[in-house]
């Protein structure tokens, strides 16, 4: 019996590891899953654990209220006891918790897996670019979510241990979109008709910690709403609303008639608002990808994006924090003929990452 030490830490991780968690759990093999903390808020975060049916972490630490290079090396600190032992350590994406883990897994020796390896946004200003070029560096194994994201790695001179296995995002949605559907009261909470609003989420450092671009933002948000007669509906992220009230743009966020501010969202209420929304305008990955499955629309309100299939296959629109362009790319994707392929995979993707984990420790 092999020993698995899973290292998540923010809420996209929660999400999108749930479906492979759950089949890591279930190979005859000694599964450890810790929590570093990198988001920890009752509201925001445990309350996902519950939604996905996720069980609690074996080991849970706190990274509240610390730099980036603060919670990487305390990351690495408080975890090393765990992983010193580990036959492979798994991390995810492209956080903090993720540089963390994959460093650490590469000074104890030992191997190390990347889930959702090789997405590349070519931005290296993004924090979030780093992370993530270092963790495949670092891996043995690379699980890789499309075809593009393989050719990435391949052009990097990444070429052993690459597997593609489609996104674990499909596998939570298809896993719990019927729990969502008959459990959440949120549209009817709000009173919202189906497709008759767009859903907001908007919270990047790049995009609300420089004054100039929140402002922006705000703008553009009063301008969508304005143009289109849509109700906004905008779930505030913490980061959002502690930066609006610092540059004193609360008031005016607060003023913009058919911007409606709520509070944070669990995962079941937020499926149910994207499945059910006009268009998604948003600066995450994971509703760019969740989105999509869900044939809504999509404005990206950052420039550039590691989920380019969404581009090709029409789906999503960059268009950066710009008035103009955000109110332009609303317009076009409003009438944007639906019915785009999937490119994320079948919902098959923990499944499979657990089969090459058993086979990669024999």
């Amino acid at each position: 019996m092999a020993r698995v030490v899973t290292i998540i830490g923010t809420r996209p991780e929660i999400i999108k590891m749930a479906p492979v968690v759950k089949a890591l759990d279930a190979l005859d093999h000694e599964h450890v899953l810790v929590h570093s903390g990198q988001h920890y808020d009752l509201l925001m975060d445990r309350v996902f654990f519950q939604d996905m049916e996720l069980r609690e972490p074996d080991r849970q630490f706190e990274l509240r209220e610390q730099p980036p290079h603060l919670q990487v090396a305390t990351t690495i600190r408080q975890v090393a006891d765990v992983a010193s032992d580990a036959d492979l350590v798994i991390v995810h994406g492209d956080t903090n918790t993720t540089l963390a883990g994959a460093l650490l897994a590469s000074k104890l020796g030992r191997s190390l897996a990347h889930v959702e390896a090789g997405i590349r946004s070519f931005d290296r200003s993004m924090p979030e670019e780093i992370n993530r070029i270092l963790a495949d560096q670092l891996s043995d194994l690379k699980f890789a979510p499309t075809v593009t994201a393989r050719e990435n790695l391949e052009r990097e001179n990444v070429r052993d241990g690459i597997h593609v296995v489609g996104n674990s995002v499909i596998d939570a949605l298809t896993q719990n979109i019927a729990t969502a559907e008959k459990r959440s009261t949120v549209l009817e909470a709000l009173g919202l008709t189906r497709g008759k609003y767009i859903l907001l989420t908007f919270h990047r450092s790049e995009n609300v910690d420089r004054e100039a671009s929140l402002a922006q933002a705000v703008e553009a948000f009063a301008r969508v709403t304005k143009a289109t007669g849509l109700e906004i509906v905008f779930p505030v992220h913490p980061r959002t609303a502690k930066q609006l009230k610092a540059f004193g743009l609360a008031s005016r966020a607060a003023g913009i008639r058919g911007l409606r501010q709520i509070e944070p969202t669990g995962y079941l209420d937020l499926l149910v608002l994207e499945k059910n929304a006009a268009l998604v305008m948003t600066d995450s990955g994971g509703l760019q990808e969740e989105s999509c499955f869900f044939q809504v629309p999509c404005v990206t309100l950052r420039e550039s994006t590691e989920r380019p299939e969404t581009l090709e296959i029409g789906h999503n629109v960059l268009a950066g924090t710009d008035p103009d362009r955000i109110e332009a790319a609303v317009r076009k994707q409003l009438v944007a003929t639906r019915g785009w392929p999937n490119p994320y995979g079948d919902g098959t993707t923990g499944t499979r990452i657990a089969e090459l984990v058993d086979g990669f420790l024999g």
